[in-house]
């Protein structure tokens, strides 16, 4: 998977909010990773403003090389950073959440959130966010993002799959992800997890740039729910597709 091209953004964060974020990022980074110090490539740090409707943009703080914080952690052993960056199916699921927002106080649970864009248009509606990802520094920057927006949500540090039990003991309204059929384990844990995570008249909305695993998931998916497959206005690489229950029409029409 090769990243997307680099955003046009402020290269760091502002003078006045830099020490404060960097430190709470540190102190919160450090104990995710278990202890030790924080590489420094992790904590330079960069603001973006992303639009995503008719609101005022979104504000997130990621890390502001991304080679660099990649080649780092491929020399340490760990997992290449996907999340670090705003990919144009996380962007594309945001749009279509504040297109579509869900209710005030329905449950939200948004799979692999990376930087939670997302989770963080849906708490701005007024939703119960529970934001979840695999890799520590996602989970870190996901909370970070969701207080830098103002917005109350939780988020899990855990695989998904691994925390399924935990989740569906109370199912969701909405379940989000984004990006996540590039994997053939992906595709057979969304297929057997979502009826578990979705409460009864609930949706999942899976956004998706042509993956293969999707060709393998809609069929599946089609046999179970309502299927709405639709190209995304804003970026036609990406198609949003919405698993809706049989009998009922969408929420926006």
């Amino acid at each position: 998977m090769s990243p997307p091209p680099d955003p046009a953004s402020p290269p760091s964060v502002p003078g006045s909010a830099a020490p404060a974020l960097r430190a709470s990022l540190a102190e919160r980074l450090a104990a995710a990773r278990g202890g030790g110090p924080v590489p420094d490539v992790l904590l330079d740090l960069r603001i973006e403003r992303i639009a995503v409707g008719a609101r005022e943009p979104l504000g997130i703080v990621r890390p502001a090389d991304w080679r660099a914080l990649r080649e780092h952690e491929q020399a340490a052993g760990r997992d290449v950073p996907y999340w670090a960056l705003p990919w144009p199916s996380g962007l594309a699921l945001a749009r279509a959440v504040a297109a579509s927002p869900p209710p005030a106080g329905a449950r939200v649970l948004e799979l692999g959130c990376g930087l939670a864009l997302p989770s963080i248009v849906a708490a701005r509606a007024g939703a119960i966010v529970l934001a979840a990802d695999a890799d520590p520094d996602a989970a870190v920057f996901a909370a970070h993002n969701l207080a830098l927006n103002g917005v109350d949500g939780d988020v899990l540090p855990r695989d998904w799959r691994a925390a399924a039990d935990d989740l569906a003991a109370r199912p969701f309204d909405l379940v989000l992800a984004a990006d996540v059929l590039y994997r053939r384990e992906n595709v057979e844990s969304l297929l057997r997890l979502l009826p578990r995570l979705i409460a009864p008249g609930g949706e999942a909305w899976i956004a998706d740039p042509g993956r293969a695993g999707a060709d393998e998931f809609l069929p599946t998916a089609r046999r179970l729910w309502r299927l709405v497959s639709e190209r995304d206005t804003g970026d036609d690489r990406v198609t949003l597709h919405r698993l809706l229950p049989r009998g009922r029409p969408r929420r926006d029409g």
